[in-house]
């Protein structure tokens, strides 16, 4: 009886950590890593989540109109470590992102490295030393 139930426990830890791994992305599946981009716009979305927050912005683009990007950032519980909190970005805010664009340019998607307000009153991303200037 008490072997059943250990090999029980094994089965139920092993699919538990299977379903939690097939849940999990690879980024450079998903985003060029080797190459930067850089948009402004206004924010229209922000989901503070885990497993990755997902920033919405417009920006305009001269040949094409208005462009909707979505931008994948920490989760919520990294980025609340370094002081953001769902409060710190709201619909509106003027915002510049730079990040790795996404594999497929008609997604328009990027992995965040930095963001910050245009009025800079907020920043987030930069090392000691570096500015968000590209």
């Amino acid at each position: 009886m008490k072997r059943n139930v250990f090999f029980l426990l094994v089965a139920a830890t092993l699919l538990a950590l299977s379903v939690a791994a097939y849940g999990h992305h690879s980024f450079a599946a998903t985003y060029h890593q080797d190459k930067t981009v850089s948009i402004e716009g206004k924010l229209v979305q922000f989901s503070f989540r885990n497993p990755h927050s997902i920033v919405n912005v417009e920006s305009t683009d001269p040949k094409t109109g208005k462009i909707r990007w979505t931008i994948e950032w920490a989760g919520s519980t990294q980025l609340a470590g370094s002081g953001v909190t769902n409060e710190t970005l709201k619909y509106g805010d003027l915002v510049i992102i730079t990040g790795n664009p996404g594999r497929n340019p008609d997604e328009h998607r990027i992995r965040l490295v930095t963001v910050k307000r245009s009025d800079g009153t907020f920043s987030w991303g930069t090392k000691a030393g570096e500015t968000n200037d590209q």
